[in-house]
């Protein structure tokens, strides 16, 4: 990888051990695959057995490995979200209250099971977390969050950031890059 300004090799991340949630250890090649699989899942097997240089059927049984030991939760679609104009999606930044903290399991039930809320992340700071929502307007909040904490004692503040033009799509994650990339 080079820097586009001075065309000098940028560092790379130390190449850390990487587990599945089973414990597997995940070697360089099971890496490769899930970099391969994050770019464009829908390729074909084949193809990505020829871009590793592994066979067919160890590509398969890797990939099915991958699976099995919770690596790979799902397939997914990356969809354009720019085609929901009238339907933007905003970042719901939410710092609980004490109360909130106590009953945080509670929350993230109700919150997982929210049509409207496309993703929810733990954040570390000034809010607890950060959820994705499809909101018509930003007023619109107020009805999830009547949902989501109908007593009004579980949520101290919220901060909207309507989501704007996308810059960069999501991309695998730098560990799944060999040190020749």
């Amino acid at each position: 990888m080079t820097d586009d300004d001075t065309g000098k090799h940028l560092p790379r991340p130390a190449q850390a051990i990487v587990h599945a949630p089973s414990g597997l250890r995940l070697d360089s090649t099971d890496l490769e695959i899930l970099r391969v699989l994050q770019e464009g899942a829908r390729e074909p097997i084949k193809s990505i057995a020829s871009r590793i240089a592994l066979s067919l059927s160890g590509t398969f049984n890797r990939i099915h490995r991958l699976q099995e030991a919770g690596a790979i939760i799902r397939y997914v679609a990356d969809i354009d979200e720019s085609i929901f104009e009238g339907w933007p999606f905003y970042w719901v930044d939410i710092a609980l209250t004490e109360s909130g903290r106590l009953n945080v399991q509670a929350l993230e039930a109700l919150i997982v099971r929210d049509a409207d809320i496309a993703e929810a992340v733990e954040t570390v700071g000034e809010f607890d977390m950060s959820l994705k929502a499809a909101l018509k307007n930003a007023a619109d909040w107020r009805v999830i969050q009547r949902r989501l904490d109908p007593s009004a004692k579980w949520v101290s503040d919220i901060r909207l950031r309507p989501i704007g033009q996308v810059l960069k799509r999501k991309s695998p994650h730098p560990l799944l890059y060999s040190k020749d990339d």
